[in-house]
């Protein structure tokens, strides 16, 4: 017999335009049955069915996480590397790296050059030698929050072969001193330099850290994530967890592949040609592939209009020699995905960068008019700075925008030491997306920052704290916040006719709330918690 799941005594908000908010819930198998009075609803109930008294809570459907490198937020735990996040000084930075699990090398991850108060001040520059007198000769990578860039100590470097003659990899630059010897500073590619020769954790380790990593995420209301870089052995990870049961998220893949597989043309066609997964069912899929069209603000590296201030514009980090051929080659990564009809999402932050990827995704309709795809769906992820004329293209054309409003709370210092608070200010269009059509979704970027749907849409939303969207006219509704988290998620997924609504034939994936996402004030939301999050009509947390 079906197993039935009864919720009632409270409220559910469906985010489903015909169901509207509810009294009460009947999930029946893994999918959801019936929304309505409590009346109707008990009355289609069993009389075997599980009965849960909301008490007064309420329901919304499973937070959908957009954009969350799932293996780089389960290898940033204590027992793999030091996190630096709160290190406000370098006194700081040192005690924490004395913590550094044992091994062979010490890896920290979360250093901002803005959180570090000698960095911020200008008093120090990051450099290999002070990392050398906390380190030693043990070698050292310690990972930018932003992910774009490591500092490394003296024997990392040496390991790596970087000298002084090195020359800078294609899309990447080793930083160097007024002497020309490298600081120790890693910029874009030039980090693989380093991060290829580090050691890895077992399957085993790596497929409990995954697990556990879920389970932490599962107890916030997540039942869905898009994981934006998956490699053919992280793939492999996630076939056996599911194979195993241990599966508590859906998992949207995007793969991807080492460089030069995803900056050209050439190298993406050899992976495409290679064996790609095939399996895809409700809890496991592929959803595209990941592409590079930029790097970040905070590094120069993202392609602007405007100058930073100290100077430069950025660029593509494709291949080519120059920004001409950079934009050719972008154009060939996205013509080949699309005639073979596999959806691209792009990392892109600059506004230059923006308008490049929307060109090649109209010039790649335009070539294959044959055989057209007017329902591709390609994605910008971040889409932090656009020029207000390319949200019309965007919306004409069905292109979605992940927007990634923790980074308001996490980077607002960086942006503006590199861009001025003007600009700063635009960040993260999202009230502008939506008023113009396009579709859009939200996300942690995590471990960029630490996957807090709350904080998002609060920042969203206008709630005081750091960097909030605070003017009226750039401000979400909260229920407008809560979709980003939940239906616009799937619509870039090609799932929302099977989950982030709670309507009848569903799947049962929600989170119990012990408040109001959309009534609750500003300190109210912050606090909420999801006392019992349903997965496809089985609990895996509360």
């Amino acid at each position: 017999m079906t197993e039935e799941l009864l919720l009632r005594g409270g409220s559910v908000r469906t985010l489903d335009p015909e169901s509207g908010t509810a009294e009460a819930l009947l999930i029946r198998g893994d999918r959801v049955h019936t929304v309505g009075t409590d009346r109707v609803v008990t009355a289609a109930a069993g009389p075997a069915a599980r009965v849960v008294d909301l008490d007064g809570a309420t329901v919304v459907p499973g937070i959908n996480d957009a954009h969350l490198h799932l293996i780089w937020h389960a290898l940033s735990g204590p027992e793999f590397c030091v996190n630096l996040t709160a290190a406000g000084n370098l006194e700081a930075v040192a005690t924490a790296l004395g913590t550094a699990p044992p091994g062979e090398w010490v890896l920290g991850r979360g250093w901002r050059e803005t959180s570090i108060a000698e960095f911020a001040e200008g008093t120090a520059r990051v450099n290999r030698h002070w990392l050398d007198t906390v380190t030693g000769d043990r070698p050292a990578l310690l990972h930018h929050a932003s992910a774009h860039s490591v500092w490394c100590n003296s024997s990392a470097l040496r390991r790596a072969g970087i000298t002084a003659a090195t020359p800078d990899p294609p899309a990447g630059e080793i930083v160097r001193d007024e002497h020309g010897e490298p600081t120790g500073l890693l910029l874009e590619s030039a980090q693989d330099l380093v991060k290829r020769l580090l050691p890895q954790p077992g399957r085993a380790q790596r497929l409990d850290a995954i697990a556990a990593t879920m389970a932490r995420l599962n107890r916030i209301g997540v039942t869905s994530v898009t994981d934006p870089m998956v490699t053919p052995e992280l793939w492999q990870d996630y076939r056996e967890l599911h194979a195993t049961g241990r599966l508590t998220l859906r998992i949207c893949a995007l793969l991807h592949w080492e460089e030069p597989a995803t900056d050209s043309a050439d190298g993406l066609r050899r992976a495409l040609d290679g064996p790609l997964p095939r399996e895809h069912d409700e809890l496991l899929g592929v959803g595209g592939i990941k592409l590079f069209a930029d790097g970040v603000p905070t590094h120069g590296t993202a392609w602007m209009y405007r100058p930073y201030s100290g100077g430069g514009h950025g660029n593509l980090v494709t291949a080519g020699a120059d920004s001409a051929q950079r934009v050719r080659e972008l154009h060939a990564l996205i013509r080949l995905a699309h005639r073979r009809r596999i959806r691209v999402q792009v990392h892109v932050t600059g506004d230059r960068a923006a308008d490049a990827v929307v060109d090649a995704i109209e010039a790649a309709e335009a070539a294959t008019t044959k055989d057209h795809w007017p329902d591709a769906r390609h994605v910008l992820i971040h889409g932090t700075f656009l020029s207000p004329d390319v949200h019309e293209r965007l919306a004409r054309h069905g292109i979605g925008v992940i927007t990634s409003s923790l980074m308001r709370t996490y980077s607002g210092p960086s942006m503006v030491r590199t861009l001025g608070e003007r600009q700063w200010a635009d960040a993260f269009p999202a009230r502008a997306l939506l008023d113009t059509g396009v579709p859009t979704a939200d996300s942690s970027d995590a471990p960029v920052t630490d996957p807090d749907w709350r904080r998002g849409l609060a920042t969203f939303t206008g709630v005081p704290g750091p960097n909030p969207f605070a003017a009226p006219a750039a401000r979400l509704t909260r229920e407008e916040g809560l979709r980003l988290w939940t239906s616009g998620p799937a619509w870039m997924e090609k799932t929302e006719r099977h989950k982030g609504t709670l309507a009848p034939g569903r799947f049962a994936d929600l989170a119990v709330l012990d408040g109001d996402p959309v009534t609750a004030t500003g300190a109210e939301l912050l606090e909420l918690r999801s006392v019992l999050t349903v997965l496809g009509g089985r609990v895996v947390a509360g």
